[in-house]
């Protein structure tokens, strides 16, 4: 996997805005508000089953996979006037009101303008069509301010969603921090519903065991399928979680940060190539931060709205030196846990 080797020892520093100590401290956390301010209200939508209303108590807990009951999907929705885009992401619910999830879902290439218009989050199914789906609108949206659009570096974000969720809906229970519950060689399970890839299309959601081939620090988890064919996670399902077991509890080890390169078939359809690699951004990696942003943005929600500037710069590092040297300077600190710089995996 040589297309996914970059230096993720990012010194990550968000330029202040004018927004008060909330914003420096989240600037503080190495993260910024990448979302926008939120008017956008959900409404009853029939078609697919109960939704939530405030004030009433109604059951959620039915239709949920037992092993991916905080399992969430996001749709992305731009909404241009005349026409309206959609992209689509998974993510996993770590409380009743923040879910995690790939940044590149939520924040695009620098200089882009593009911005989603509302992010809709579906929850409480494994059929998306189910009879006790819930929905909820995505009220403020943090990225590390590290994220690297075109390496997938610090490739991790947070969402805060405008109700919380149901207590039927348990949140995952996250890795902690440097304590990956996925070891190479083993075995963990990731899921996701299908959007690209051999189950394309699928409405229900579907889990895979999948080989842990390497767990990078700081980098990413590769996974592959054991049986070396074409079953995995694929575009579409970015930000989706992989699940490894510690203590004999099942922790969110993962979210599905791209896939490897060159996988598709003579059609154009990804993730045809047996034995494709699939890449995660490590929680263990990133623990202390999700810990961070939450009780920042918790006790300053103001400081999380609104559409923030990730002005970072990399320390000790002049723009002039060579790749070459910084990539050593960064192995001397690391040693044998450093990732080199390449271009980027293939984006979900």
């Amino acid at each position: 996997m040589t297309s996914l080797r970059k230096a993720a020892a990012f010194a990550a520093v968000c330029a202040l805005t004018p927004s008060a100590v909330g914003a420096a401290e989240l600037s503080g956390a190495n993260a910024f508000a990448c979302g926008a301010p939120n008017t956008y209200q959900h409404s009853v939508a029939k078609s697919t089953g109960s939704r939530y209303v405030r004030g009433q108590r109604i059951s959620h807990a039915g239709g949920v996979n037992p092993q991916f009951s905080s399992m969430v999907k996001l749709r992305m929705v731009y909404d241009h006037g005349d026409f309206i885009e959609t992209e689509h992401c998974g993510g996993t619910a770590i409380s009743s009101r923040w879910v995690v999830t790939a940044a590149h879902c939520v924040q695009g290439p620098d200089g882009d303008d593009s911005k989603w218009s509302r992010i809709e989050i579906t929850a409480g199914d494994q059929n998306l069509e189910g009879a006790t789906t819930i929905s909820r609108v995505a009220q403020d949206v943090v990225c590390h301010a590290g994220f690297d659009y075109s390496y997938l570096s610090n490739d991790i974000a947070l969402i805060r969603l405008d109700e919380p969720l149901p207590s039927e809906i348990r949140p995952a229970k996250l890795d902690a921090y440097r304590r990956p519950s996925v070891t190479a060689g083993g075995i963990a399970v990731a899921a996701g519903w299908p959007v690209t890839g051999s189950k394309a299309g699928q409405k229900t959601l579907q889990a895979i065991p999948l080989a842990i081939k390497k767990v990078e620090w700081p980098g990413y988890i590769t996974a592959t399928s054991p049986s070396g064919g074409i079953d995995g996670v694929c575009r579409g399902e970015s930000g989706g979680p992989i699940v490894g077991v510690s203590g004999g509890q099942r922790q969110l080890a993962g979210v599905l940060s791209g896939i490897e390169t060159g996988t598709e078939n003579a059609a154009g359809e990804p993730c045809m190539k047996a034995g494709y690699e699939m890449y995660f951004t490590p929680i263990a990696a990133y623990r202390e931060w999700i810990d961070e942003v939450r009780t920042i943005c918790d006790r300053s929600p103001d400081s999380c709205r609104g559409k923030g500037t990730p002005g970072f710069f990399v320390a000790d590092y002049s723009r002039s030196q060579s790749k070459a040297q910084h990539a050593a300077a960064l192995s001397s600190e690391f040693g044998s846990d450093f990732i080199s710089f390449q271009p980027a995996h293939s984006r979900n």
